[in-house]
């Protein structure tokens, strides 16, 4: 009996050795389900005795071996074996009831049994770990997965903290502190917002940060992460929590895969910023292209007038000089009408535009608009269709008129000598729509959206035969003009034949009288 003991104890320092056996927190449960489970088997093995030799009982025991060391941790499978060869030793070898053993046989069975339930027991725990520790490596790939996948749908700075610093607080117990610094534009930003107490403080985050850390460092009890890339250091973590190796190795996944993210924001922040600075320089030239050609032309026509009148008046017939004083005239109005275009971009690029409404009525715009066009009538065939009972609209009568006068100076600028202009007014419970339609060219559909674009005209480069020449202001103006009341203004083939047909169509409000 010495024997067998001296020698489950040499196999089982051996085994210990061999698998660098740590002591568990093992609950208790699992020795009571070990002592449980050898105890039932011992009184089932006992009506199977009167049936069966008594050394295949053996295979009871160890299938109780194996299902102790596949449900719990190698402790309880340890004990199962121990009381599986001292049950078996008791209760079914002779002398019965003794530890004693009559038979070397049973000496051998038993001593192979002890080794082979050891081995049984060690290989079902390691395999049981090996499942547990499968299991934690993709739940800890799936939380990764996961916070790259929100990572990804950042679109700024703050969206890329606010993310890590969630999933941070998830790693972290819910005593831990967590503080994120971040360094743009040499400004320190801070998360959370509102920190007042209980951070290292500016100058720690700052002194940390000139010494671009490799890994995670120790400083005045805060533990410090990097978020660095491509040999930039971005920003800090820091942590006030003591936290084992598992955290550390997670918390270094999120920086790494923050600092990528902030790289690329930070990145698409500069493009942005350098592609809005390239555009209000090619903006501001091409204003000064437009204004100075656009305002030029104009001031000409009326100095080279007026000059031939003060110099040449008396060798000039009556009807030279009325030409010459129409030719003033036509020009100053154009003169006016750019300058007017440019107050009012002006206006509505600052959001300046304030609107003084009341109730107008639509034909009253028409003829204002009309009558504003002067010279250039006397070519165009002019053709209203009003529907009966038109509501009243409630706008800003000056800013509507001008809408209608950019669309008309338009289709006339733009057109053939005899041009044909048809305005049809209609009206239902919601809107009141203005047709403008000519027997102009037309526009491609693929320009129909592009000509209420800033300086449009001008990106061009060529222009039609006809046309004259503009500051490709009008319509964007009208668009702002339009949508600055509620409606919506676009282009579209005339219905009728050849040309275009410019649609604006306005709310109408005739059904609430207290609207404001």
């Amino acid at each position: 009996m010495r024997f067998i003991v001296k020698t489950a104890l040499t196999i089982f320092q051996k085994k210990r050795a061999a698998m660098r056996f740590r002591p568990t927190n093992t609950p208790l449960k699992h020795y009571l389900l070990a002592i449980g489970l050898i105890l039932v088997i011992v009184v089932f093995a006992q009506v199977l005795n009167r049936y069966l030799p008594y050394t295949s009982l053996l295979l009871l025991f160890l299938a109780g071996v194996l299902l102790i060391s596949a449900k719990t941790s190698f402790g309880p499978a340890l004990l199962s074996s121990l009381l599986s060869f001292l049950t078996f030793n008791y209760f079914f070898t002779e002398p019965y009831y003794t530890f004693n053993m009559l038979h070397k046989a049973d000496v051998a069975t038993l001593i192979i049994f002890l080794m082979v339930a050891l081995m049984t027991a060690h290989l079902a725990t390691q395999m049981r770990e090996a499942i547990a520790k499968q299991e934690t490596a993709l739940n800890r790939l799936s939380h990764f997965y996961e916070f790259s996948q929100m990572l990804s749908s950042a679109t700024n700075t703050e969206a890329t903290i606010e993310i890590l610093w969630e999933a941070l607080r998830r790693v972290l117990s819910n005593d831990g502190r967590v503080v994120i610094a971040i360094e743009q534009q040499s400004n320190l930003i801070l998360h959370p917002e509102g920190i007042s107490s209980g951070h290292p403080g500016e100058e720690v985050f700052k002194l940390m940060l000139s010494k671009h850390l490799d890994g995670e460092t120790w400083h005045k009890g805060w533990l410090f992460f990097p978020l660095s890339w491509d040999g930039r250091q971005l920003g800090l973590v820091a942590i006030n929590e003591r936290i084992n190796d598992r955290q550390i190795a997670a918390i270094e996944t999120f920086c790494q895969l923050t600092a990528v993210v902030l790289h690329r924001t930070m990145l698409v922040a500069e493009l942005s910023q350098t592609k809005l600075l390239a555009e209000t320089e090619q903006l501001r030239a091409t204003l000064l292209s437009s204004v100075s050609h656009d305002l030029r032309t104009p001031l000409s026509s009326i100095i080279g007038a007026s000059s031939s009148l003060r110099e040449y008046a008396q060798h000039l017939s009556t009807d030279d000089q009325q030409l010459l004083i129409q030719t003033i005239e036509d020009e100053a109005h154009r003169l006016d009408r750019h300058i007017q275009n440019l107050l009012d971009m002006t206006r509505l690029s600052q959001g300046k535009l304030n609107l003084n409404r009341e109730w107008m009525d639509i034909d009253d715009l028409i003829n204002g608009a009309i009558s504003r066009l002067g010279h250039p009538l006397e070519n165009v065939q002019f053709k209203l269709e009003l529907a009966e009972e038109t509501p009243m609209l409630f706008i800003q009568g000056l800013l509507i008129e001008q809408a209608i006068f950019n669309l008309l100076d338009n289709a006339i600028r733009h057109n053939t000598a005899e041009l044909a202009i048809t305005l049809i007014v209609q009206h239902d419970d919601n809107w009141i729509t203005l047709d403008i339609i000519d027997n102009g060219p037309g526009i491609a559909d693929a320009e129909k959206e592009k000509v209420f674009n800033m300086f449009y005209s001008l990106a061009q480069g060529d222009r039609h035969e006809s046309s004259l020449p503009g500051t490709g202001m009008g319509l964007a103006i009208c668009r702002g003009m339009i949508e600055a009341h509620g409606g919506e203004v676009m282009a579209l083939d005339n219905p009728y034949g050849r040309g275009t047909m410019m649609r604006v169509k306005l709310p109408n409000n005739s059904n609430n009288a207290n609207f404001n």
